[in-house]
């Protein structure tokens, strides 16, 4: 389903899944994804979510594309091939995707991210101690980011090294790799320089923290990537 894929360092790998208008999806197609890639527990909470059709097409893609980035990359890094129902996606209480096996299984699984955006779903796979990816549309507007710009943000946007959508996707992938989110303040996670398609971004609250968020190039998409290690 993937249709960029990349090789971020040698741990890490991020699939591009361009999808199709989310409300289109038939309720027979979408029993049919149910089918083929989700476990009971994951079926069940799939039937269980109150949500419009396209945020539980949204969700249900998710999950696939998450399935679909961990088995390509155990075949590649471990040349061992799965189906989509021999592993889960779980959530942690601050809301991170996890992947667990169904059954016992000694191999060890990657970590991963997930991001979308309309149409969009980007997921990551990393066998590292944290993988974060984000997402936007290059052409979306983000005026509202403009005024929580640190100083030092402010000099990198006006000497046009970071953008404001760039800060954004560089602060939530970051804050993806450490496992806790945004939490709703972009200051939070402020970037302390730039280098070539690189930013680096630290957290106020652990100012030793120092983090790579990696951009990658899709056309239309704004897509950075952090891999802790």
């Amino acid at each position: 389903m993937a249709t960029y894929s990349f090789v971020v360092g040698p741990l890490a790998r991020v699939h591009v899944t361009l999808v199709a208008e989310l409300k289109p999806y038939t309720e027979e197609a979408a029993a049919e994804f149910v089918k083929e890639s989700l476990t009971d527990t994951e079926t069940k909470t799939w039937l269980d979510l109150q949500a419009n059709t396209a945020r539980k097409m949204e969700w249900l893609l998710g999950r696939i594309v998450l399935k679909e980035a961990v088995s390509e990359y155990l075949l590649e890094t471990q040349l061992t091939k799965i189906t989509a129902k021999q592993i889960e996606i779980t959530r942690t209480e601050a809301g991170a995707p996890g992947v667990v096996w169904t059954s016992e299984n000694p191999l060890p699984l990657p970590v991963i991210s997930l991001a979308h955006t309309k149409g969009v779903i980007v997921a990551a796979v990393a066998s590292a101690e944290g993988v974060g990816v984000d997402v936007e549309k290059a052409d979306r507007l983000a005026p509202v980011v403009e005024r929580v710009l640190t100083e030092t943000e402010k000099k990198l946007f006006d000497d046009g090294r970071i953008s404001l959508l760039s800060a954004v996707v560089a602060k939530e992938a970051a804050a993806k790799a450490v496992g806790v989110g945004l939490g709703g303040d972009l200051r939070r996670w402020p970037i302390v320089y730039t280098e070539g398609t690189q930013h680096f971004v630290t957290c106020i609250d652990d100012e030793e923290l120092a983090l790579v968020v990696d951009f990658l190039e899709v056309p239309n998409l704004i897509l950075g990537v952090c891999v802790i290690v």
